[in-house]
């Protein structure tokens, strides 16, 4: 309940809506008595932090006070994502980066994962799920545009661990390993990615992916080098089908 609120608190919540959300196939009576003691209990928990009432209740609605300063880890997160969108577009690099890395910090796991049947956090779940996902594939993208290849490959190895086919992850990873001297976890990473598509989509990799890998082998001369959006390589969440790849069915 106090999460919900928190969540909703721009706008005062009905008592109706609560009732529909937390109690929806209790009887009305039964379900009024349940939100009357659930926001007892919200009252006596933030009473704790100080004499203020901080939950105020107004012609059956519920909000927090104006006075309450909050802080919530979902709009901060949210907040960050979308101030490396804009210093990206703008072309800072830096300014970047450092949003998406305090994003990426903000960004503990699933929104309320100790309560993962809640109905109306799902939609929200996955929300914030997809966007987490956006901020790493984008942080390996500038890792590997700035050099950074050790952080290029942590980040990419946690984004393939929940998306192991995505394949601009996984050229991204091929070519830090090969800058990093290991071109035979370069080589290695190649087939995980084929391996990947192949039992998930039937499909093979992309011809920019293969040609990656046959200059890695040494049959054809390394890919110019140049900036990760020109090449369109920026790394992006649950891609899994590109132009010119090859595909078969079965």
């Amino acid at each position: 309940m106090l999460a919900y609120l928190l969540t909703h608190r721009e706008t005062p919540v009905p008592r109706d809506v609560l009732m529909d959300v937390f109690w929806g196939n209790a009887h009305p009576e039964a379900a009024r008595n349940s939100v009357h003691v659930a926001l007892s209990g919200v009252r006596r928990a933030l009473g704790a932090t100080g004499a203020r009432p901080l939950l105020e209740r107004r012609h059956d609605t519920y909000r927090f006070a104006d006075h309450l300063d909050v802080w919530v880890d979902v709009e901060a997160f949210e907040q960050a994502g979308r101030q490396g969108r804009r210093a990206e577009e703008a072309g800072d690099t830096a300014g970047a980066l450092a949003a998406y890395e305090r994003a990426g910090q903000l960004y503990d796991g699933d929104f309320l994962a100790d309560d993962p049947y809640s109905p109306w956090a799902g939609e929200l779940r996955e929300t914030l799920r997809a966007q987490a996902d956006d901020v790493a594939c984008r942080l390996v993208a500038l890792y590997g545009r700035l050099g950074d290849d050790s952080s290029a490959v942590l980040v990419g190895r946690r984004v393939l661990a929940g998306d192991p086919c995505n394949e601009p992850v996984h050229r991204q990873l091929m070519t830090s390993y090969a800058r990093a001297g290991q071109r035979h976890l370069a080589l290695l990473q190649y087939q995980r990615c084929r391996e990947a598509l192949w039992t998930t989509f039937r499909i093979h990799p992309a011809v920019e992916t293969t040609v990656l890998y046959e200059s890695l082998r040494g049959r054809l001369p390394q890919p110019a080098a140049g900036n990760a959006r020109e090449r369109g390589d920026l790394p992006r969440p649950a891609l899994h089908a590109e132009p010119g790849r090859s595909r078969v069915r079965v």
